[in-house]
């Protein structure tokens, strides 16, 4: 039932820091899931507002199955846009379930 709401796709993208030979850094993104099924909310002024006071900054809400395995500053990417993974929240109903993930992202990454 939940899945039929699930009318996008996204990429999920993992960072990883290493030193390169000039003594500084850079940044290597890895695609760690493809295709995965999501739905996609735009949240409003006012949701936005909210978040912030929590010192959380956001734009978008993704909701996805909670099998995906997901961390907060991945990246997100659907139609070539894409989003930071800010906070993630579990609403599995019992300890070891997990319906779905509420993911909490912004833009532009």
């Amino acid at each position: 039932m939940f899945t039929g709401l699930l009318n996008e796709v996204m990429d999920v993208q993992s960072r990883a820091i290493t030193a390169d030979s000039y003594g500084g850094q850079s940044v290597t993104l890895t695609t760690t899931g493809s295709n995965i099924p999501c739905r996609i909310d735009t949240l409003s002024n006012e949701q936005q507002a909210i978040l912030s006071r929590s010192g959380i900054m956001a734009t978008h809400k993704f909701f996805c199955d909670g099998d995906v395995t997901v961390a907060n500053e991945n990246n997100i990417v659907n139609r070539g846009v894409t989003y930071r993974v800010v906070n993630i929240v579990d609403t599995g109903a019992a300890p070891a379930t997990t319906h779905h993930l509420t993911i909490t992202a912004r833009t532009p990454a």
